[in-house]
């Protein structure tokens, strides 16, 4: 099938991706200023910097706009952890990717912290609406698994204590992410009292990060 195409050459797809991107970022930016209760067609518009009708053409009601808010917001922050991740050296422990991971969710970018702040907001939907919770926790079990492998591997290797379960302090671990991560979103706590906090109950379980030793 041909991709029709226009204005100097961009593909109409492309064009409406990204138009849907931006008024999803602006859906995203009214969300975590003020709440899920602050979109509306007008509001999104507004943010955005387009037409009511412009906003109708791409999503055909607030939970659309709502969901892809939400899913492209987590997608990108899952794109921002994957490339922390391709930045850890090979053969170093496994809690290094760890850490890596957890410093993203821990909101030192700006966006993230957006990200943060928007989820927050969407707590309440989560509870009655299975597509929202989904969205915002069907990461969660596999990043306690990752963290339980790297727990895991560090007591083989002799960094974590042999009497720890590796199950419940990934469980410990990625709770005390969240907590940070949201203080730090909101202005409770600042990053670097964030990762001081992180640093100290790594350091009770894994030991010394390589760059301390």
């Amino acid at each position: 099938m041909r991709l029709h195409c226009y204005g100097g050459g961009v593909p109409r797809r492309v064009d409406a991706e990204s138009q849907r991107a931006d008024i999803a970022a602006a859906v995203l930016r009214l969300v975590a200023r003020s709440g899920v209760e602050a979109v509306s067609l007008r509001e999104v518009a507004s943010e955005a910097g387009v037409s009511m009708g412009r906003v109708q053409h791409y999503f055909r009601s607030k939970q659309e706009m709502l969901l892809h808010g939400i899913r492209l917001a987590m997608g990108r922050m899952e794109e921002r952890i994957a490339e922390r991740l391709r930045g850890v050296p090979t053969g170093v422990p496994a809690e290094q990717a760890l850490r890596a991971a957890i410093a993203e969710v821990l909101g030192d970018d700006p966006e993230t912290r957006q990200v943060i702040r928007a989820s927050v907001a969407y707590y309440a939907r989560a509870q009655e609406d299975a597509e929202v919770a989904e969205v915002i926790f069907g990461d969660d079990p596999e990043l306690r698994r990752f963290a339980e492998l790297a727990i895991g591997q560090a007591q083989q290797e002799g960094r974590a204590a042999a009497e720890v379960d590796p199950a419940l302090e990934a469980e410990i671990l990625w709770s005390l992410a969240d907590s940070l991560g949201t203080k730090v979103a909101f202005g409770q706590l600042d990053a670097e009292q964030a990762r001081a906090t992180m640093d100290y109950h790594l350091h009770r379980l894994f030991g010394r990060a390589p760059d301390e030793a």
